[in-house]
Protein backbone atom coordinates (compact mmCIF):
# COMPACT_ATOMS: atom_id res chain seq x y z
CA UNK A 1 0.00 0.00 0.00
CA UNK A 2 1.86 3.14 -1.36
CA UNK A 3 0.45 6.65 -0.06
CA UNK A 4 0.15 9.87 -2.72
CA UNK A 5 3.28 12.46 -2.36
CA UNK A 6 0.02 14.29 -2.58
CA UNK A 7 -1.41 12.96 0.85
CA UNK A 8 2.23 13.03 2.58
CA UNK A 9 2.89 16.77 1.54
CA UNK A 10 -0.68 17.44 2.55
CA UNK A 11 -0.01 15.88 6.26
CA UNK A 12 3.62 17.68 6.77
CA UNK A 13 1.58 20.68 5.68
CA UNK A 14 -1.01 20.44 8.67
CA UNK A 15 1.35 19.54 11.15
CA UNK A 16 3.69 22.05 10.40
CA UNK A 17 0.61 24.45 10.56
CA UNK A 18 -0.96 23.33 14.02
CA UNK A 19 2.87 23.58 15.51
CA UNK A 20 3.95 27.19 14.00
CA UNK A 21 1.11 28.97 12.33
CA UNK A 22 -1.92 28.92 14.14
CA UNK A 23 -1.17 31.53 16.79
CA UNK A 24 -0.10 33.59 13.12
CA UNK A 25 -3.39 33.18 12.04
CA UNK A 26 -5.19 34.44 14.84
CA UNK A 27 -2.94 37.68 14.02
CA UNK A 28 -4.08 37.37 10.25
CA UNK A 29 -8.10 37.45 11.27
CA UNK A 30 -7.26 40.47 14.07
CA UNK A 31 -5.81 42.80 11.13
CA UNK A 32 -8.76 41.75 8.67
CA UNK A 33 -11.30 42.62 11.43
CA UNK A 34 -9.76 46.18 11.96
CA UNK A 35 -10.17 46.42 8.20
CA UNK A 36 -13.61 45.21 7.80
CA UNK A 37 -15.28 45.47 11.14
CA UNK A 38 -17.35 42.33 10.20
CA UNK A 39 -18.04 40.46 13.51
CA UNK A 40 -17.49 37.10 12.35
CA UNK A 41 -13.68 37.90 11.42
CA UNK A 42 -13.35 38.56 15.23
CA UNK A 43 -15.27 36.03 16.29
CA UNK A 44 -12.76 33.70 13.97
CA UNK A 45 -9.54 35.99 15.51
CA UNK A 46 -11.03 34.50 19.23
CA UNK A 47 -11.11 30.64 18.24
CA UNK A 48 -7.34 31.11 16.30
CA UNK A 49 -6.33 32.79 19.55
CA UNK A 50 -7.73 30.16 22.02
CA UNK A 51 -6.59 27.15 20.11
CA UNK A 52 -2.99 28.76 19.37
CA UNK A 53 -2.57 29.47 22.97
CA UNK A 54 -4.18 26.19 24.28
CA UNK A 55 -2.41 24.37 21.62
CA UNK A 56 0.80 26.10 22.81
CA UNK A 57 0.74 25.47 26.58
CA UNK A 58 -0.75 21.85 26.34
CA UNK A 59 2.34 19.09 26.92
CA UNK A 60 0.75 16.42 24.44
CA UNK A 61 1.47 19.71 21.08
CA UNK A 62 3.73 17.10 19.59
CA UNK A 63 1.84 14.49 19.94
CA UNK A 64 -1.24 15.94 18.48
CA UNK A 65 0.58 17.57 15.42
CA UNK A 66 2.10 14.30 14.40
CA UNK A 67 -1.43 12.59 15.36
CA UNK A 68 -3.54 14.91 12.97
CA UNK A 69 -0.57 14.26 10.56
CA UNK A 70 -1.16 10.29 10.71
CA UNK A 71 -4.66 10.59 10.88
CA UNK A 72 -4.33 12.52 7.18
CA UNK A 73 -2.16 9.96 6.38
CA UNK A 74 -3.94 6.84 7.00
CA UNK A 75 -7.67 6.88 7.47
CA UNK A 76 -7.85 7.45 3.77
CA UNK A 77 -5.80 4.75 3.10
CA UNK A 78 -7.93 2.61 5.57
CA UNK A 79 -11.58 3.56 3.71
CA UNK A 80 -9.94 2.41 0.74
CA UNK A 81 -8.65 -0.70 2.13
CA UNK A 82 -12.03 -1.38 3.92
CA UNK A 83 -13.92 -0.53 0.32
CA UNK A 84 -12.06 -3.20 -1.37
CA UNK A 85 -12.84 -5.99 0.73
Amino acid sequence: MTLPLRRWLLALGIGLYLYFLLPATAVLFYELYHLTHIDAVYWGYSGFKAAGYYLGVWEYRELACLGAAAAILLVPALFNLIRRK
